[in-house]
């Protein structure tokens, strides 16, 4: 077979493979002086499960799917904080005290598929030395499936405020209340004698109500003076109480009462020879429940809801982070090999967005750097053992983040913000037992650990403590990782013949498979993945 058609064959087998963000590991050997390695390593890995911690029911690192922190059963303030005001508000509006948003039962599924086509050079500068670069190609793919459920017994109580389904449609209330407020502040100080302390009254019974309605319709008073400036910080509703609900009645009556008294006030000032203005429009309410689309519009919103990406399926294709190594060969003897290698990551990778959800990245996008010692050691003619461990140090790198811990992933922009992230320091371990069926073919069973030391974040700028909230190290939850993984491998090599003369090419060609038995740290994915290892020599320079 023509180098060129190995050549191609071998682009080909990886071009049509997936892959997972970092490569398997460099298990070709290293090339001599002179000679140039060329490396195709594709990996692909799918989870659409998890190692939990701390969700209910459960014993920690239990398998739990991916979604779980999206799940509820009645999707509320409970799941989305940011609710909280406007659910306030409410209570007091419909005089419900345990008033509660209920946005219906919802799940979330997700499946994630990385895929990395990295591309490697090694150069050997001598017999024991070499060096080499590593770029990868990486293609993140999550399919969601968000789903509501419409059951009857898990119905929504609310739906989307129709001041934002047809814009324009609550200025007649917002503007009416504006006005008759207004009036009764004036008359309360300046109007006839006999009516102020009516006035004073109406208007501190009135305004509570009338200015909370105001402000979840939509209104924004930017006055101070305004009776319903205060009220207005509180925020527009995204959601309000069915019409056909207890919560929606009451807000019927209680403002259909409020207006019979200003009707009853307007007609004693009319008889003074003072005219009110009217307060006489409704307030209008949703007909129909919560869906699903109106999930997602109100995660998309930054005016009234989270500022972010839709729950629907992230895609992306960009470069992962590139790798730079030496390599030096202790020893390559019969009975004994060993080599190090010195690896700088570099930052070219792309971390999932604050704006996405679920998306997850192709790299880390920080600077680290690993040292890793590999042992080959013979026992007996047909069998070797193979010990790799690698020790990692992450240095750190500023970010912009949602600050919110995990058990609450859907945070709102005013929770935004840059953050110093120190990724936690790693160890790895790779044990591989391999059984020489003849001089070309052999056959490994490959167990890994890899452990990693906790994320710490820290606000950037200090002063955001206070702006956002919350403390930056909610962040750090849930990002330690453990593992436990097991798989074989299978190699074709034809470097030994070509070293005695009998196989015209050197290459080796390595397909293998593990699957993540065991996790914890609470997001460590139960992760599968294939990797396939390509290697083919030149000789560069020498003989």
């Amino acid at each position: 077979m023509h180098r060129s058609a190995i050549l191609l064959a071998l682009a080909a087998a990886a071009l049509a493979a997936p892959a997972a963000a970092r490569a398997q590991g460099d298990d070709a050997p290293p090339p001599g002086r002179g000679e140039l390695r060329l490396l195709l390593p594709p990996v692909w890995s799918h989870w659409d499960r998890r190692f939990g911690q701390g969700t209910a029911g459960l014993p920690t690192g239990a398998l739990e799917p991916s979604g779980t922190d999206f799940d509820a059963d009645s999707l509320g303030a409970t799941q989305l904080p940011f609710l909280v005001p406007s659910q306030s508000t409410l209570r007091s509006v419909t005089g419900i005290p345990d008033f509660a948003f209920n946005l219906g039962r919802t799940r979330l599924d997700l499946s994630t598929n990385v895929r990395a086509q990295p591309l490697g050079l090694a150069v050997g500068l001598s017999r024991r030395l070499s060096v080499s670069v590593v770029v990868p190609l990486v293609r993140s793919r999550v399919e969601v499936f968000f789903t509501k459920d419409s059951a009857a017994a898990r119905r929504a109580n609310v739906g989307w405020n129709p001041a934002y389904e047809a814009p324009g449609s609550a200025d007649a209330f917002r503007g009416q209340v504006d006005s008759a407020l207004a009036a009764l502040r004036t008359q309360a100080v300046s109007g006839p004698a006999a009516l102020r302390a009516q006035a004073q009254a109406a208007l501190d019974a009135m305004a509570p109500l009338l200015c909370g309605l105001y402000a979840l319709a939509g209104g924004s008073s930017t006055d101070p003076t305004s009776a319903c400036y205060a009220a207005s910080a509180v925020g527009a509703a995204a959601f309000l109480p069915l019409a056909a609900t207890a919560a929606g009645d009451s807000i019927t009556g209680r403002l259909a009462a409020a207006q019979s008294g200003y009707a009853a006030l307007a007609s004693d000032y009319a008889a003074a020879g003072v005219a009110l203005p009217a307060l006489t429009a409704g307030m209008d309410l949703p007909d129909s429940a919560v869906t699903r689309d109106d999930i997602q519009r109100f995660l998309m919103d930054p005016a009234v809801g989270a500022g972010g990406d839709s729950l629907a399926m992230a895609l992306r294709t960009r470069l992962g982070d590139i790798e730079a190594a030496a390599t030096y060969v202790i020893a390559d003897g019969p009975r004994y090999r060993g080599r190090v290698t010195t690896t700088i990551r570099l930052p070219t990778g792309m971390v999932g967005s604050d704006r996405n959800f679920v998306e997850v990245g192709t790299g880390d996008h920080q600077t680290d750097v690993e040292v890793a010692v590999r042992n080959d050691v013979a026992l007996g003619t047909s069998l070797r053992i193979v010990a790799a461990g690698r020790v990692g140090v992450q240095l750190a790198d500023e970010l912009w983040r949602r600050v919110s811990p995990p058990n609450l992933p859907i945070a709102p922009l005013a929770q935004r913000a840059l953050v110093r992230r120190d990724l936690g320091d790693y160890v790895g371990v790779d044990l591989t037992p391999t059984w020489l069926l003849d001089d070309a073919l052999s056959l490994g069973v490959r167990y890994s650990f890899f452990r990693q030391g906790p994320t710490r974040f820290t606000y950037a700028d200090p002063a955001d403590s206070a702006r956002v909230g919350v403390a930056a190290g909610v962040l750090d939850a849930e990002t330690s990782v453990r593992w436990m993984r097991a798989g074989a491998t299978l190699t074709f090599s034809t470097l030994g013949r070509h070293a005695a003369g009998r196989a015209r090419l050197p290459y080796t060609v390595s397909i293998g498979w593990q699957s993540t038995l065991w996790g914890r740290g609470g997001r460590t994915p139960q992760t599968s993945l294939v990797f396939i290892t390509l290697a083919t020599y030149f000789r560069l320079w020498g003989g």
